[in-house]
């Protein structure tokens, strides 16, 4: 999907481009929503007194008054671990929350990637708060209940105060279920009354609120939009939405029904597929200590109306991959027998030009089954797409040529006819004619060419199998992200690097040398050619500097072939003046 600073971006470059003959274009990705805070502890009857619920959800921390940990001093602190063909889960029992979810599959700085990303606060994820989002997260010690290798059960005791005053008993469970091939997972939250009265756990028109949160992995050092970036989806059964954080308070709430929510990065996601009750739904982005960008979901629950509860809640926790995401669209294809999810719906793409970016997915794709190298395969797609589009850069090369051959004439008659515009206009309309030029004919065939560009550009920026896709060892070792020669011992003041890109130069280098040539001839006497020529592609490096170098890999083989054609042209002219 491409937002209204990337379509301007687009525009703006499509007519640089044209009007400095130079097949070039810069767009600028995503901006990132960030989340709330959740605190700890259900505090005793005793030590405080219930407050009036706010009018807005996640304002701040409230204790809850009306219940109570009954034996939490009995139990101990305890790690529990599960693993799987997929993740390697780490769990505390003090509050039974989810502290480590690491992907097995794939790496982050050469470890196992954490999805749980903390920074260096002392959140965790799934905690539970009695009542609603703003409300102190239960951090008593659980229960431990080991059900098989791949579920476990955290469990506690805790009172209500009825109308008359009494203590009523009823337990709080969380279980958590891993399949072992399976980046879904489920959590079942049960409240358990042993007397069969209704617990009346009310506050703030819910019964509880389950978070997730802080943070979504991999480990960021900014949330920039070019590298890495965090939105809020939800998916209504039809449509995917974008929710909008509210600039101001830092979060958006919602109570519209949907199939799935889900906060989603760059190359991976956290989708939350919630039960059949109505749930009010807190998106927050509300920094917190230790770490600014956060990312959290709010599950607020209504009040529940029976004895015995359980509340099936459904994470998915992985790549942003249709082949994976798929398997949750037929229930024989995951454990959890789900069907028609639609998770891939998560996946970033062109709403207009998806298709093309799909069949230039399915070209670059073939090209890596023949040489299994992303490097060679975005080369080889360079050539196949220059081959393709070679009858509509021929003649915009061919025009651009001829204008140039007759830059001298023109010059002429601008000269001579200075002072009357009609007339030098019917001139050099006279001479075009007689040339058999189309002053038109360099420009057009570069807009048609745009389409292709923008769906390579969400295509090279995005597409998950670049990323850690070594094209040189030793250089270029990660296609979805800057190539690094070297690492400076300090930071670059205004401009932020604190790393050296070769590819950057390469770029502009190879630009400077295209641009040149397709401007041969007219240099001496047109001053605004010569800034075209040299100022837009250093003004390109600086923009693309920090661009993924499966991208500046593309742009720079672009250039080459295209500045190879320009001086067959060229020479083709020099020695077949009238050719067409």
């Amino acid at each position: 999907m491409m937002d209204k600073n990337t379509l301007l971006a687009v525009v703006l470059s499509v007519i640089v481009i044209t009007i400095g003959f130079s097949v070039q274009s810069t767009f600028f990705p995503p901006e990132q929503p960030r989340p709330q805070q959740d605190q700890t502890a259900v505090v005793p009857a005793e030590s405080a007194e219930e407050e009036t619920a706010p009018e807005t959800a996640v304002t701040g921390v409230r204790q809850v008054a009306n219940i109570k940990r009954v034996d939490s001093a009995t139990v101990n602190e305890e790690t529990v671990l599960i693993e799987t063909n997929i993740f390697q889960a780490t769990f505390s029992n003090r509050g039974g929350v989810l502290t480590s979810l690491k992907l097995k599959e794939h790496e982050d700085n050469g470890k196992p990637l954490e999805m749980i990303y903390t920074g260096e606060s002392n959140e965790t994820a799934f905690n539970l708060h009695f009542g609603g989002p703003d409300r102190e997260a239960v951090d008593d010690l659980f229960r431990v209940v080991r059900l098989d290798g791949s579920s476990v059960r955290f469990e506690g005791d805790f009172t209500y105060r009825d109308d008359n005053g009494n203590n009523v008993p009823f337990t709080l469970q969380k279980t958590y279920t891993f399949k072992p091939d399976d980046y879904l997972f489920e959590l079942d939250i049960s409240i358990i009354n042993s007397i069969n009265d209704i617990p009346r756990l009310e506050n703030d028109g819910f019964a509880y609120t389950l978070s997730y949160g802080p943070q979504i992995g991999p480990e960021f050092s900014s949330l920039g939009g070019r590298q890495e970036y965090r939105r809020f989806y939800q998916y209504d059964g039809s449509k995917r939405h974008t929710v909008k954080i509210d600039k101001d308070t830092q979060y958006s709430t919602t109570n519209e029904r949907y199939v799935w929510a889900a906060i989603a990065g760059k190359y991976f996601t956290v989708i939350a597929v919630p039960g059949a009750a109505s749930y009010s739904t807190t998106y927050s982005s509300r920094p917190i200590p230790g770490l600014e960008d956060t990312a959290k979901i709010h599950f607020s629950r209504p009040v529940i109306k029976s004895s015995r509860n359980t509340d099936t809640f459904r994470f998915y926790f992985g790549p942003k991959t249709a082949r994976i995401l798929d398997k949750y669209n037929e229930a024989e294809k995951n454990g959890f027998n789900m069907q028609d999810l639609d998770l891939d719906e998560v996946i970033d793409q062109g709403r207009i030009l998806g298709w093309l970016e799909n069949i230039l997915k399915f070209i670059l794709l073939t090209f890596y089954k023949v040489i299994p190298n992303y490097g060679v395969a975005i080369i080889l797609l360079t050539i196949f797409i220059k081959i393709v589009l070679f009858p509509f850069t021929h003649k915009s090369y061919e025009s651009t040529s001829k204008m140039q051959s007759i830059g001298p004439k023109i010059n002429e008659l601008r000269e001579k006819y200075k002072d009357n515009p009609n007339k030098m206009n019917a001139e050099m309309a006279a001479m075009y004619k007689r040339e058999g030029i189309n002053p038109m004919g360099g420009c057009l065939p570069i807009l048609f060419q745009m389409p292709i560009f923008i769906a390579l550009y969400g295509l090279l920026n995005k597409h998950f199998d670049l990323r850690g896709a070594v094209f040189i060892e030793g250089w270029i070792t990660d296609l979805s992200s800057p190539e690094t020669i070297f690492t400076l011992p300090f930071t670059i003041p205004i401009l932020g690097w604190s790393e050296i890109h070769l590819l950057p130069f390469l770029f502009v280098g190879t630009q400077l040398w295209s641009s040149k040539q397709m401007s041969a001839g007219s240099m001496a006497s047109n001053n605004q050619m010569k800034m075209m020529t040299y100022l837009m592609p250093i003004m390109f490096f600086f923009i693309l500097y920090d661009m993924p170098s499966g991208l500046l890999l593309y742009w720079t083989v672009t250039n080459l072939l295209t500045t190879v054609q320009q001086l067959f042209i060229t020479r083709h002219q020099k020695t077949h003046p009238k050719g067409a």
